[in-house]
């Protein structure tokens, strides 16, 4: 039997042919479908398009994974830095991501109740500091995906939990398993370029430190690893230990905020630049506007370091809070 086909049938034919994008092409194929004669001479011709469109699903099922899976390699930074949390199952890293920001990050007894990242931003003075919080390291399988987002990372957050039977080993494991990795942790401004290897600035964490028995834990890490990098405890109900958490990523970021004010009017700390350390008075100028850099003949600075209003040129190396008065030709 002829299948008889309409003439709108091979119009959309014709726009399948030329369609490049997988789900335009299943709607036209569903279009032809629907324009299609149902009777014994399509039978066949029924069946080649309900295959062309479960292949073209499948196709397009695989690149949602793939483009799902890829965007998890990297987190893009926002705020004054991008600071990661890693440690073992159960070692609190999500109630310190819970209490510092408002991410609500699933807090449970069993083991992996993180199994993607989750960002919150920390707020320590007039900035915010991005916290992600990471699945768990495991010694059997971690995906290859959270070293990626380690080795981006401008600054590593080690949680070792205080609770557990010896913090010391379970330190040992994740610096083992993160130099297997080929990511190695170190102090602030130590370290030379290993080849393939990512030397991230950490900071360790002895979480839980306000329960019973853990100040001699403590010590203990503190004593073994001291001199390798810096630790501090932190408990979530104790909120000294969080405002000294969150002075000591500031300082590990090596970032000052510089303030501008413009000639005869009021200085401007709504929104500080944040800038790296060791930063000119030319390059401040330059990232707050290109034409100020090119244009600028000098600046008065208030700071620290600085009398009200002295006039500085264009190499003056700028400190923390320093307000900024810029002056163009």
């Amino acid at each position: 039997m002829p299948a008889n086909l309409p003439p709108d049938y091979y119009a959309a034919e014709r726009r399948y042919r030329e369609a490049r994008d997988i789900s335009e092409k299943i709607d036209i194929l569903r279009q032809m479908m629907a324009l299609m004669p149902k009777h014994k001479g399509t039978e066949h011709l029924q069946g080649d398009l309900k295959r062309k469109i479960a292949k073209l699903q499948n196709q397009s099922q695989k690149k949602q994974i793939k483009s799902k899976h890829a965007g998890l390699d990297h987190i893009p930074t926002e705020g004054a830095g991008q600071v990661v949390l890693v440690g073992l199952p159960n070692s609190g890293k999500s109630s310190i991501l819970s209490v510092l920001t408002h991410a609500k990050p699933e807090i449970a007894d069993f083991p992996f109740s993180t199994f993607r990242p989750l960002q919150g931003m920390m707020s320590y003075d007039d900035i915010q500091i991005q916290l992600v919080d990471l699945p768990p390291l495991s010694e059997d399988y971690t995906e290859h995906w959270v070293f990626n987002i380690i080795r981006l990372a401008d600054i590593v957050l080690l949680t070792i939990d205080l609770s557990k039977p010896d913090p010391v080993c379970d330190m040992d494991k994740l610096r083992m398993m993160l130099e297997n990795h080929k990511i190695i942790l170190k102090k602030k401004g130590e370290g030379k370029p290993c080849g393939t290897f990512a030397e991230k600035t950490t900071l360790v964490v002895g979480s839980k430190s306000d329960m019973d028995e853990t100040s001699k834990k403590m010590d203990m890490l503190q004593k073994q690893y001291r001199t390798i990098l810096p630790v501090i405890p932190v408990s979530i109900l104790d909120n000294a230990t969080l405002d000294a958490l969150g002075q000591q990523l500031f300082q590990l970021l090596d970032i000052i905020r510089v303030y501008t004010k413009m000639p005869g009017k009021k200085s401007d700390y709504e929104k500080p630049y944040i800038l790296p350390q060791g930063t000119t008075v030319f390059e401040a100028a330059r990232s707050i506007h290109k034409d100020f850099a090119d244009q600028m003949t000098f600046a008065r600075i208030w700071g620290t370091d600085t009398y009200d209003g002295q006039r500085v040129e264009k190499d003056h190396v700028l400190m923390d809070k320093d307000i900024i008065e810029i002056h163009t030709r």
